[in-house]
């Protein structure tokens, strides 16, 4: 009895203790993390408990996370994610935490995480790829267009050592679409003589968007878009900056530079500045007279936090400069134009001088915003943007009046901009916005002769939608946008009778793109999509001298009844055949990433229609001399082409990355080639980063070969000497053709090495190691001199 009643005691605790245990809860907590500066959704950031890290689990592709936390209502959490401050609170359970992570200024983060960072909105189907803080500060003294080159499928076009600009699948100048922290850059943008007026020293990320119809940036962005992020500006941080100071041998330049910015509560501030001064650059052989640049920077900024959800930010930068052209690029005469482009040698070549003459380039930029960033909740952001800029160009040549400027202009430009992010639910969210665009562009009286392009006033009034569906590993993305655009012309006919047009275009841009992970490693992109691109003034109305050439616009020449090219007068756009570019353009990208390595490849085809591009006609005599003339034409083209990236980790210490791009176009209508289009190029860089070597806190090394072939798709050569004896006849029907054949493919061997010690840093950077002779085919002043020799640039640098 004794043993059954102790059984029965026994059987009755233990169904008593299972009925408790089952009765017991295990919580969880759950939240959701974001961007603070942006509002967006961080996926992949770490949460783990404090005091137990191995409870630990990442944010979806949402930022929402959720963590056990087993019997306690509440948890003491740690959030992580390489790039932001790291931050911990506690958490109840039953609640859904909002968490706002701030950029760690300290914190450098790889090229693939600032590339994830920036795909927001209207973006997340298209290739990205994007530059750092690091290696920007590294390319002290580089231009944009020169920096960006070191991203696949991305090149740039040159007018001599001072002047280059970006160049994305065989397009640029006005298809390229410059956006100076958050707005359009408004600047002279013309071709490949007008670089962007911005110091990259001033941006914490540049990244560049090689899609189809950018729908949310608009026409500008048929080629893609390069998007300079400014600084974030975080509270509650101490006073921090650098400072740089640097030698350059070839051209004997200098440069230094600060940045400075801090944090408290409610309020942060930055504010920099940079100088660069260099002298005539040289070749392997000899002298590149008249090719120094002076720069000088200056930018800053505050932010505001008005209420928890609503923040306020300022910026304002300021870059001037003045940019000499080779000397030797100027003929009085024919027989002067034809010794310039058949001699080996510049035929004016002198000692090197830090002296800026004509031919130059004189401009300033100011760029003043405000941006208002409302969160509704979570889910909802409204977003206020206002930016006046103003651009000033004088261009001087050599002439009797040197003194006074060839061109002189001045671009305002307001730019105003509203967006909703939203979320629809759990798998749609979006964003819709809109756009007004004012720009002025007057000439400066005082030139003494007719100006090379009219005075004019434009107005583009734009809406744009944006929506994401996600469905398992899958994200689809639709955009549309609707553009309308106003422009009021009144110039100067070549007879000085003034002329005046108005004429407006409009369209739709639309693209619709595909994101699948097709496991943990791979990721699969395509988007296709048809946008469109109104011409620009100076490809509608250019009249005459412009640097070491003369340019017709297309509204600028017409063909008479003989079949003559006459430019008397100038055409109304109604009477024109003029029309809008428009483009049908398909980007497939794969990316794989593995333990050891990346590798990721982009396939694209587009078709524009009615593409624009200039082309030489002939030679033409000015009151200076005969000149080598182009003119603005149509044709529908075709490009296609490949970029390939591969990346492995050797050890922990070794890494290499071979790079190269493929681009074939053509003139479809004719069955011709297209002029200055990107040759073959492949790069390699085999790099060394360790910690802790001898006395260095940090030691990197690098050695960057890379080749350049020749651009075996270039037109057929005519000469400068067969065109003035009249060897040859050329007329609107003629097969393009340019003034010399491409240069020979070369070879360039540059490298890099850094220390680090404490807050110094000492970098050493080498450009053409080998001395190497060469021309590059897209640099204009290929015609008369070879580029640039060995440069080596030193560099120290302060950060605290």
């Amino acid at each position: 009895m004794t043993k059954l009643t102790a059984f029965i005691a026994a059987l009755s605790l233990f169904l008593w203790s299972n009925s408790f245990a089952s009765q017991r809860v295990d919580h969880t907590i759950e939240g959701t993390v974001y961007d603070a500066e942006s509002k967006f959704p961080l996926a992949g950031a770490i949460i783990s408990l404090v005091g137990e890290e191995s409870n630990r689990v990442a944010t979806d592709q949402q930022g929402k996370f959720v963590l056990p936390i087993g019997a306690a209502d509440k948890g003491e959490i740690r959030i992580t994610y390489v790039g932001f401050k790291p931050v911990q609170t506690t958490v109840k359970s039953g609640e859904k935490a909002v968490i706002n992570l701030e950029t760690d200024e300290k914190s450098l983060g790889a090229v693939e995480i600032r590339g994830d960072r920036i795909r927001t909105e209207g973006t997340k189907s298209l290739s990205i790829e994007s530059i750092d803080r690091e290696l920007i500060s590294r390319n002290q003294t580089a231009s944009l267009g020169t920096l960006l080159g070191n991203i696949q499928g991305v090149t740039f076009a040159s007018f001599g050592s001072n002047i280059q600009l970006p160049i994305i699948h065989g397009l640029y100048g006005n298809r390229i679409l410059i956006l100076n922290n958050g707005f359009k850059h408004g600047f002279q943008n013309w071709g490949s003589d007008h670089a962007p007026e911005i110091d990259i020293q001033s941006a914490e990320s540049i990244s560049v968007i090689k899609g189809a119809a950018a729908v949310r940036f608009g026409p500008d962005a048929l080629g893609g878009a390069v998007v300079t992020e400014s600084h974030s500006m975080p509270f509650n941080s101490e006073l921090n900056g650098s400072a740089v100071a640097g030698f350059q041998s070839n051209g004997r330049g200098f440069n230094t530079g600060i940045n400075l910015s801090e944090g408290y509560g409610n309020f942060s501030w930055h504010l920099g500045g940079n100088v660069n001064i260099v002298g005539d650059r040289h070749t392997p052989d000899y002298m590149l007279t008249n090719t120094g640049a002076r720069e000088y920077s200056a930018f800053g900024g505050a932010k505001f936090k008005i209420s928890d959800n609503l923040i306020a930010k300022a910026n304002y930068s300021f870059m001037r400069q003045n940019l000499g052209i080779l000397r030797a690029s100027i003929g009085s005469s024919g027989a002067a134009l034809i010794r310039n482009f058949e001699a080996e040698r510049p035929v004016i070549i002198r000692d090197f001088s830090y002296d800026i003459n004509e031919p130059n380039q004189f401009v300033s930029h100011h760029l003043a915003s405000l941006k208002l960033d409302w969160s509704i909740d979570p889910d909802n952001h409204v977003s206020f943007r206002y930016a006046f800029q103003s651009n000033g160009r004088q261009e001087f040549d050599v002439r009797r009046n040197a003194e006074l400027p060839i061109i002189d202009l001045n671009l305002t430009t307001q730019d105003i901009q509203a967006d909703y992010s939203h979320k629809l639910s759990d798998r749609i969210h979006g964003i819709v916005g809109g756009q007004i665009l004012m720009q002025s562009n007057a000439n400066n009286p005082g030139t003494g002769i007719t100006p090379f392009i009219p005075n004019y006033e434009g107005f583009r009034a734009s809406m744009f939608l944006v929506e994401t569906l996600q469905r398992g590993n899958s994200e689809w993305e639709l955009g549309i946008r609707y553009d309308y655009e106003r422009n009021s012309v009144a110039g100067r006919e070549r007879t000085q009778a003034s002329f005046s047009d108005s004429f407006s275009f409009s369209n739709f841009t639309a693209a619709l793109g595909f994101v699948h992970e097709i496991n943990e490693k791979t990721t699969f992109r395509s988007n296709v999509g048809t946008g469109w691109r109104p011409p620009n003034m100076a490809e509608l109305y250019s009249f005459g001298q412009h640097e070491a050439r003369q340019l017709f616009g297309l509204l600028r020449y017409y063909e008479d009844a003989e079949g003559n090219l006459q430019n008397d007068r100038v055409v109304s756009m109604s009477e024109s055949g003029v029309e809008a570019e428009q483009s049908y353009k398909w980007v497939n990208e794969i990316e794989i990433n593995g333990s050891k390595g990346r590798f990721s490849a982009s396939f694209y085809a587009n078709y524009i229609a009615n593409f624009i591009f200039w082309r030489p006609i002939g030679v033409v005599g000015t009151l200076r001399g005969p000149m080598p003339t182009y003119i603005f034409d149509q044709a529908n083209a075709f490009f296609t082409g490949l970029d390939l990236t591969y990346e492995w980790e050797h050890s922990p210490n070794w890494s290499s990355k071979i790079g190269g791009s493929y681009i074939w176009s053509q003139n479809v209508e004719r069955n011709e080639p297209l002029i200055n289009q990107p040759p073959i190029n492949i790069n390699y860089q085999l790099a060394f980063d360790k910690r802790n070597v001898g006395p260095f806190d940090r030691l990197e090394l690098a050695l960057q070969p890379m080749y350049t072939f020749r651009q075996f798709q270039a037109p057929r050569e005519v000469t400068i000497r067969d065109i003035i004896e009249g060897n040859v006849t050329i007329d609107l029907d003629s097969e393009i053709f340019d003034f010399l054949a491409p240069p020979p493919g070369y070879f360039l061997l540059n490298g890099f090495a850094k220390a680090e010690k404490g807050d110094f840093g000492l970098s050493l950077q080498v450009h053409n190691a080998l001395n190497t002779r060469y021309r590059d085919y897209l640099n204009a002043m290929r015609f008369f001199a070879d580029d640039l020799g060995r440069n080596i640039m030193l560099t120290i640098h302060y950060k605290f």
